[in-house]
């Protein structure tokens, strides 16, 4: 074959940009956070002592966040079918309503710690999280969330000499 019939690689398509929208807004939660968390260390005291560690970690935190910015937008191909975007499209909103779900149940679970109990709730929020994440098997969620439960808090008494408040153990 001659040069000037060589077949050339295809070149992508260009499409629309496609955002990760769950992803974005995960990310800028997190670095909102550690942002406010970082102004709050420095409003409180700028000596070396207070700031050696929360400092570099911030920093470091927010690097890796503008790091992770570009994964949340891609380019779509024009040869998608309009179908399957439909899908994922039912999908990502599917994820969106587990997502806020889980925060509903996280909520609930941090503001009713003191009333119900840590090991209550987190038997409660363990055994929801699982359920809203597509465990069925009743036998595996309840098993999966005694242990957790039955680990977590034996980790936090041996570790932390603070005494929590409990309703069974």
């Amino acid at each position: 074959m001659t040069e000037r019939h060589a077949r050339t690689p295809a070149q992508p398509l260009a499409g629309a940009v496609e955002i990760d929208w769950g992803q974005l807004l995960l990310l800028a939660f997190i670095g909102g956070w550690i942002l406010v968390f970082l102004l709050d260390a420095r409003s409180t005291s700028l000596s070396v002592h207070n700031l050696l560690l929360v400092e570099p970690a911030a920093i470091i935190g927010l690097l890796l966040c503008v790091a992770v910015l570009p994964q949340c937008f891609r380019r779509r191909a024009v040869s998608v079918a309009t179908e399957e975007a439909l899908a994922k499209r039912r999908r990502e909103r599917a994820e969106l309503a587990n997502i806020a779900l889980l925060a509903a149940a996280f909520g609930a679970f941090v503001s009713t710690l003191e009333t119900v109990g840590f090991d209550v709730g987190c038997w409660l929020f363990t055994a929801v999280a699982i359920y809203i994440c597509g465990e069925r098997r009743w036998w595996v969620n309840l098993s999966f969330t005694t242990v957790l439960t039955l680990v977590l808090i034996y980790g936090y008494r041996a570790m932390i000499p603070f005494p929590f408040p409990l309703t069974v153990l």
